[in-house]
């Protein structure tokens, strides 16, 4: 809600005044900035205050930020309102399914870690749905329709987040040492989780008001058809888990990043409305699923006890990735790049991102050894 609920508005925050084209994408920028900040608040403040205290914290933050959106003070405020809205992202993807691993048995963990994500592409899907019918007449009240949903949210979750450790978490223990191996494996990791970001820009970000200003579709059509986004996002979230059960991490993250560049090839050959509809869908399984394989591959990797700290290191990079790509594709815009241009780029990203995949983190471990034999028993 936090992050990608604002798309379905920017053709009205655009209709309405309150933005132009690139302050549009500028916001989206100021809004992984946000996330970049995120995710040192979810390494480094469990340390001091405990996970559970972090949980409530982005929960706060995703409140504040999105009223603080519902009003038009000046392009200047509403960069610090999607910037507030960006610190809840982190403490709340990157802890949560260490929380849920320490609740379900080890068998349901992979299953649990494709769940964690999911309840992103529910909310995407159920506002979209239901965003063109309070956005008729002014923008604001989309905004104050999205608060409200937060917050009930939040007062849903708010409870839940008690299995949570209200303790300190301890130092973090000393770096192991990983072999080759794990090191190119994770370099692999890290550098097509940033092409990801990069790739995503277009599809979560400037999708509707492509549809809308390029291809001519009512607004409320455009919310309707980004709906295939939301329910491309729980689809990818919760089959990752078991796409990694049946045939393992390594191919599920090529799966991933092959669905998110059909997805562009899509939009970028085709102004057909069906066609955009499934390409908004594989870009939403290719967001979460990417998002929890890449997950699950660093568990695998670096086993459970080092894996809090690495996975907060490459959600660093893909929020550092994140906001390279907004920042810079707005800039672009500013320039008179078209959205078009944008979606080339953002499948070059997605290019260079399997390639890496293949080179390096499918790289054979020592756990896809027992990996390969847990599959072969399920089949």
């Amino acid at each position: 809600m936090s992050r990608f609920a604002y798309t379905p508005l920017v053709p009205a925050l655009i209709r309405d005044g309150w933005v132009d084209v690139p302050q549009a994408g500028f916001l989206g920028g100021a809004n992984c900035t946000g996330y970049v900040v995120s995710c040192l608040i979810a390494i480094f403040f469990p340390r001091r205050c405990g996970i559970q205290s972090v949980m409530r914290m982005g929960l706060v933050f995703a409140l504040l930020g999105v009223l603080m959106s519902s009003f038009n003070f000046g392009f200047s405020w509403l960069v610090a309102a999607r910037f507030i809205a960006g610190l809840s992202a982190a403490p709340l993807v990157v802890l949560t399914p260490s929380v849920l691993a320490s609740q379900l048995p080890e068998k349901l963990q992979k299953i649990g870690a494709g769940l964690a994500f999911s309840g992103a592409g529910l909310f995407t899907l159920f506002v979209s749905l239901t965003l063109p019918f309070v956005l008729t007449k002014d923008v604001q009240i989309g905004w104050f329709y999205e608060a409200l949903l937060i917050a009930v949210a939040s007062l849903a979750v708010w409870p839940l987040t008690s299995r949570a450790s209200e303790q300190p978490l301890p130092a973090p223990p000393q770096s192991a040492r990983f072999t080759g191996n794990q090191n190119k494996v994770l370099m692999g990791l890290g550098v097509a989780y940033a092409c990801g970001a990069i790739g995503m820009q277009p599809p979560t970000l400037f999708m509707t008001d492509y549809l809308h200003r390029d291809l001519g579709v009512a607004i409320a059509e455009a919310s309707q058809i980004f709906s295939f986004l939301g329910l491309g996002f729980a689809v990818g979230a919760g089959s990752s888990g078991l796409l990694v059960t049946q045939f393992g991490s390594r191919a599920t993250l090529l799966t991933m990043f092959s669905s998110g560049i059909a997805s562009l090839i899509l939009v970028l050959i085709t102004k057909q409305i069906v066609l955009m509809a499934v390409a908004a869908g594989l870009s939403g399984f290719f967001v979460l699923g990417m998002v929890s394989a890449t997950s699950q591959r660093t568990m695998e990797c670096v086993g459970p006890e080092q894996h809090p700290r690495v996975w907060g290191n490459l959600s660093l990079i893909f929020a550092f990735g994140l906001s390279v790509g907004s920042l810079g594709m707005s800039a672009f815009l500013k320039r008179g790049a078209t959205y078009t241009n944008l979606f080339e780029i953002a499948t070059v990203a997605l290019g260079v991102g399997l390639v890496v995949t293949a080179v390096l983190s499918c790289k054979q471990l020592v756990s896809d050894s027992s990996s390969a034999k847990t599959i072969k028993g399920n089949r």
